[in-house]
């Protein structure tokens, strides 16, 4: 009988991963029903691990069970019922006990004997299942790693290349009495004629040693001769076209980066691709001036050199132009927008014509939303509208008369907040430009649900005097930070502090940004000083941020809020960027009298070459740069 005492078991009373109202019985047996049999495991996949962290009570229950499809030929997606198994296993072997269910373990080695009999399956899908079970044991890896060698050489190559990577993931895992077998045989591995093989024994090496040299040669080798497909593979790429990105990625960063040299001269167009990818990840984490050569001497040989380029407009700067030419050349073809943003960040006249053209066509290119994602690659790859207009405020006399008519209330929403963020960025240095546009501003406070409008009239300060009776007749209205948008600007543009610090003081608890505002106040703010202090105290980085600097806006004293600023700085020295960082270098560059202590953690954050941002993609290198360049400014007064 299938599934024997499935139905005796009181499934609602275990914990799951996920919500635990499926049926459990009928989950199981639709793994027998050709049609269902995929959802059926891909719901138990979720309901029992989900995102991992614990091992659910309701996973060594199910386990027989599971074990029991995975051995039967009779069921349709028994590599499927695999992989939940070893994920649950992985969970396991990574997490504190305390957050696995306390019958795992004895479930567990129950399992062990009829995955290690998989091994032996008809079904190569099913041997590399149960390889990527197994390489989770963390009770007897010893009897894993010999099964594996025991059972040298598997007819498919998916279940050689999985054995060696697995093998490299035990040995940490290993006694002294298996590790120095399974080492001899993944060196053997390393010196064989086979340059496929050779490769992954290569990582799987570097995997069991981690620290040793690598041979990097065997590495290039591996990926010159061509890509293997691995249809069964749990360990590689599966595709191909996915083999030299995942190889390279499974490097240390050191070996990652002179295996990417060797491969950007490589003739297979191929290799430089997934080269100039994985550099592109590379520089997310730090900057590497020889890597970032090697791209600026390929990419005109690339078939596709929007990614490089891509990477090399990242990097551009008005002081650090020197990639105009390249890009310049690529402004009418595929690539145009990537040149344009380019040369618009080196500050190159020949971006303004295309400028133009999009804002005044509306069509930008580019996407209206800032794209923010963490460091797992070079994503997002291009900027945002506003992001790639906001250094462009030398072209505002040019460009601004193209913005009026997307300022209008009718026109497209995005697109106008956009350029109503770059005409925020531009005000300080370009009021008099900015200034013409007062008249579609006022028109706008109406209609302006996040006060975008009132941002630039603030920004503005005196120059938008003809806006003063429309922003008083505001006061007060308005929701969420629409009213403190309101009276921040009534107070820069009137220089009357009365009704700011009405609407601001009440509203300090609501939101960080009341605080910022509330500074910008400056002596005039001095009754909420006390509230500050409590508030530059909070747990909260953005809350704690905004008040300590808002206290040295307001009493001219460093020492009410240096140490907090300094903080988000000091901890990039020790690997924990926080978005607030950059908020921090701005705050700091503009305060005098630091201690010598501050001073000395600012150039170490220059002399240490991580990328300084939490942040992924463009804008990891960007906000790295402009940190750079505002603590080496703030350095040149000290």
């Amino acid at each position: 009988m299938i599934f024997e005492g499935v139905d005796a078991i009181s499934w609602s009373e275990l914990t799951f991963a996920y919500r635990g109202d499926c049926d459990v019985p009928a989950l199981l047996r639709s793994l027998l029903v050709d049609g269902e049999a995929l959802d059926a495991a891909d719901e138990l996949l979720n309901e029992l691990h989900h995102q991992g962290g614990f091992v659910c009570s309701a996973a060594p229950a199910i386990l027989p069970f599971l074990m029991e499809a995975a051995a039967s030929p009779r069921f349709l997606c028994r590599p499927d019922v695999l992989e939940i198994i070893a994920r649950l296993a992985g969970t396991a072997a990574e997490v504190s006990p305390r957050w696995i269910a306390a019958d795992w373990p004895q479930a567990w080695e129950r399992a062990r004997p009829c995955l290690l009999a998989l091994l032996g399956d008809d079904d190569p899908a099913v041997r590399t299942g149960a390889i990527w079970a197994l390489s989770e044991d963390t009770a007897d890896p010893d009897e894993v790693a010999r099964a594996l060698l025991a059972r040298w050489p598997d007819v498919d190559v998916s279940a050689r290349t999985d054995t060696m990577l697995a093998l490299g993931d035990l040995a940490e895992r290993l006694s002294v009495a298996v590790l120095p077998e399974v080492l001899g045989f993944l060196r053997d591995q390393v010196d064989g004629p086979d340059a496929h093989q050779a490769m992954y024994a290569t990582l799987a090496l570097a995997k069991a040693l981690p620290k040793r040299p690598v041979a990097e040669a065997r590495i290039i080798a591996g990926l010159a001769a061509g890509p293997v497909p691995l249809p069964y593979s749990n360990f590689a790429a599966q595709r191909p076209a996915n083999t030299a990105r995942t190889v390279l990625r499974a490097l240390d960063q050191d070996v990652r980066e002179r295996v990417c040299l060797a491969l950007l001269d490589q003739p297979d167009q191929g290799l430089r691709a997934a080269a100039v990818d994985v550099v592109g990840h590379a520089l997310v984490h730090t900057r590497a001036p020889e890597l970032l050569s090697a791209l600026r001497r390929c990419v005109e040989a690339l078939e596709d050199p929007a990614p490089a380029l891509e990477i090399l407009a990242a990097h551009a700067r008005p002081e650090d132009a020197r990639d105009v030419g390249v890009l310049a050349a690529h402004l009418d073809g595929p690539s145009a927008d990537i040149a344009l943003w380019g040369l618009a960040w080196s500050g190159d006249d020949r971006a303004l014509p295309g400028l133009l053209d999009r804002v005044t066509s509306g069509e930008t290119g580019f996407a209206l939303h800032g794209q923010r994602a963490g460091k797992t690659g070079f994503f997002p790859s291009r900027p945002s509208f506003a992001e790639v207009l906001t250094p462009c405020a030398p072209w505002a006399a040019s460009l601004v008369g193209a913005f009026a008519p997307h300022l209008r209330p009718d026109s497209v929403d995005d697109l106008r907040r956009s350029l109503l963020e770059a005409l925020t960025g531009w005000a300080g240095t370009q009021a008099a430009e900015v200034a013409r546009l007062v008249p579609e501003l006022i028109a706008l406070l109406d209609h302006d649900e996040f006060a975008w409008a009132a941002g630039v009239l603030g920004a503005l300060g005196p120059e938008a005097g003809e806006a003063a009776l429309m922003l008083e007749r505001l006061l007060g209205t308005g929701t969420g930070r629409t009213p403190v948008e309101f009276a921040w600007a009534h107070f820069r543009v009137t220089g009357d502090p009365e009704p700011a610090l009405r609407i601001l003081g009440p509203r300090i608890a609501d939101d960080h940004h009341v605080s910022h505002r509330l500074g910008d106040l400056g002596p005039h703010a001095v009754a909420h000083v006390p509230t500050l202090r409590l508030r530059a105290k909070a747990l909260d980085e953005w809350e704690a941020h905004e008040a300590a600097h808002a206290l040295i806006k307001i009493t001219g004293d460093p020492a009410e809020g240096a140490s907090v600023l300094i903080r988000p700085l000091r901890e990039l020295l020790e690997g924990r960027p926080h978005p607030v960082a950059m908020a921090s270098a701005r705050a700091l560059t503009r305060v005098d009298g630091l201690p010598g202590g501050h001073l000395s953690i600012m150039r170490s954050v220059l002399a240490d070459d991580r990328r300084h941002s939490y942040w992924g993609g463009v804008t990891a290198i960007s906000e790295d740069l402009e940190l750079r360049a505002l603590l080496t400014e703030r350095l040149s007064r000290a």
